[in-house]
């Protein structure tokens, strides 16, 4: 979690003893997965940045297929919900998360962006398509981006190290998930093979850790992908129409 977007969990003080330790042994779990994540990330750019799209080629800016990839990814990235506060609800002594259906919703909308690679907006392809653009030189050949400082300064290079830093990051983040699981094991799919976990984890009331863990890695992960997402910004138009 972001040290300036705790997680928020609704009245902990009034829960029981071993429901709140559970609960902070699940924050600490998510801080020590980020803080792995975060450690990567060494290269700093401050201050504003702008983009020079440059493109000399007798061909469109985007392949249809690229300008079909960067809609779907900024429209989906804009409205990806993140997980800012755990609500509990008391039922005959038991305590139960009340934003569950909440958590379910927002850890299936990053599917096609972390686990599908064979989608156009998995990250490591939003991830080639920028670093193309930004290490292409030649704008005879096709689109060049370049990156500038507000002094002018060419910060194309330190752009694409900090880029770079962030796709290791959610790789690391990935690493330490179970998306699979997850999604062929409960929330897409119900594969055969993981039946016996899941059965386990549902009754024992496990799983609600399991879904707060990643649904709160999946906001970071969000993060990371902010660079990725202004480029792409840039080259969506037209953008949605009105009603």
């Amino acid at each position: 979690m972001s040290e300036d977007k705790p997680l928020i969990i609704k009245s902990i003080e009034k829960l029981p003893e071993p429901t709140k330790n559970r609960l902070l042994d699940t924050c600490k779990e998510i801080d020590i997965i980020s803080e792995k994540a975060i450690e990567v990330m060494k290269t700093s750019i401050s201050g504003k940045i702008s983009f020079v799209f440059e493109q000399s080629a007798p061909i469109d800016i985007l392949t249809p297929f690229e300008r079909a990839q960067s809609v779907c990814f900024t429209s989906r990235y804009e409205h990806l919900p993140v997980l800012t506060k755990i609500d509990v609800f008391e039922s005959n002594g038991k305590y139960f998360l009340k934003n569950i259906g909440m958590i379910r919703h927002l850890i299936n909308e990053y599917r096609s962006i972390i686990a599908n690679q064979r989608d156009s907006i998995f990250y490591s392809k939003i991830h080639k398509f920028c670093r193309d653009k930004l290490l292409n030189y030649d704008p005879s050949i096709g689109l060049s981006i370049k990156v500038l400082s507000e002094k002018e300064l060419d910060l194309t290079n330190v752009f694409l190290k900090a880029l770079d830093e962030r796709h290791k990051a959610i790789k690391i983040i990935l690493d330490k998930c179970e998306f699979d699981y997850i999604y062929n094991g409960i929330l897409q799919h119900s594969e055969h093979k993981w039946t016996k976990r899941f059965w386990h984890e549902y009754y024992s009331g496990e799983i609600n850790h399991i879904f707060i863990k990643h649904a709160c890695l999946l906001g970071q992960i969000k993060e990371f992908l902010f660079f990725h997402y202004k480029i792409l910004n840039y080259l969506t138009f037209p953008k949605l129409g009105p009603i």
